[in-house]
C-alpha cells in the first residue's frame, strides 16, 4: 500500500515521471505543461484561460499536500519535483488567453523559452519566494517566473515587437 501511495505521489509531483529525467528535469516539466496548454487551448477554446487557471490552482493544492512528504524523501526543492514549472507555465499562458491575447507559434516558443529562463535565473522575487518553508517555497519561485514571463510578453506585443 506505501509503495502504491509513493508511485502515484511520485507521479503528480513529477508531472507524469517528467521530473524524473536525468538531465533538465524542469525543462521537461515544462515541456509537459505547454503540450498540456496547447492541447486545452486548441481544444477548448472560449473557456481555455479559465480551465487553465483552474488546473494551475488544483495543481497548487495538490503539491501543498504532498511537498512534506517530497522534501522528506527528496530534500528540499527536490528536482523531481516539476510541478511548480507546470502551475508557473500554466499561468502564464492561461493570463496572456484572459488578456486576450490569442496564441500563435511565436507565442508558444517565446513563453516556454521566457519561462525557463526567468525559472533558471530566479530574477527578483523569485530567489526570496524561494526561501519561503515547505511547500510554497517550492512553488511560488515558478509561479514569479510565470508572471515574469507575462510581463515580458505583454510589453512585447504592446511594443508591436511580436
Amino acid at each position: 500500500m506505501n509503495e502504491k501511495s509513493d508511485f502515484i505521489k511520485e507521479g503528480f509531483i513529477s508531472f507524469l515521471f517528467l521530473g524524473k529525467s536525468p538531465l533538465a528535469p524542469g525543462t521537461f516539466g515544462s515541456l509537459g505543461a505547454l503540450i498540456v496548454a496547447y492541447f486545452i487551448v486548441e481544444n477548448v477554446l472560449e473557456y481555455s484561460a479559465y480551465l487553465l487557471m483552474l488546473l494551475a490552482g488544483i495543481i497548487y493544492y495538490g503539491g501543498m499536500q504532498i511537498a512534506p512528504w517530497c522534501e522528506k524523501k527528496y530534500g528540499k526543492d527536490p528536482g523531481i519535483y516539476v510541478i511548480d514549472e507546470v502551475i508557473g507555465y500554466l499561468i502564464a499562458i492561461g493570463s496572456l488567453l484572459l488578456f486576450g491575447i490569442n496564441m500563435n507559434q511565436t507565442l508558444w516558443i517565446l513563453s516556454f523559452l521566457f519561462f525557463r529562463i526567468f525559472d533558471v535565473l530566479k530574477i527578483w522575487p523569485a530567489k526570496d519566494l524561494e526561501k519561503l518553508e515547505g511547500g510554497h517555497g517550492i512553488i511560488l519561485d515558478d509561479v514569479a517566473a510565470g508572471i515574469q514571463t507575462l510581463i515580458l510578453l505583454l510589453i512585447m506585443i504592446q511594443s508591436n515587437v511580436i
